[in-house]
């Protein structure tokens, strides 16, 4: 099985479900595994799936708000296998590298994966 990976995406985003989230963004960091449905050989880029339309999908998906992060993994999931019919499943990790918790150190986030259908 053929994977396409982006890693370590850093972006900005004012998503979250605390009190001042919507008002400042924050760093987040995606990391994105598409499975694809066809084997190689590739003869052309549509016989695969384009990670600069990818990033553009994560960018335009992340310009909407979302409290939970389980819905913004979904909006992007959504947009990845309605822009490309090669995909069979997505994993999508975001983190939050700076969360507003109090003594915190660390990050939080979620991790997504879905297969086209299920």
């Amino acid at each position: 099985m053929t994977q396409v990976l982006l890693k370590d995406i850093r972006i900005q985003g004012s998503h979250g479900v605390f009190d001042g989230e919507e008002r400042w963004a924050t760093t987040f960091r995606l990391n994105i595994i598409i499975d694809l449905k066809k084997d190689p050989p590739y003869v052309e880029l549509n016989d695969t799936v384009d990670y600069s339309k990818v990033y553009e999908i994560v960018k335009s998906s992340f310009s909407i708000r979302e409290q939970l992060l389980e819905n913004l993994a979904n909006r992007i999931y959504k947009n990845l296998i309605h822009q490309f019919e090669q995909i069979q499943s997505v994993e999508i990790s975001i983190i939050k590298e700076d969360p507003p918790i109090p003594k915190f150190s660390g990050e939080v986030g979620i991790v997504f994966k879905k297969t086209v259908g299920s």
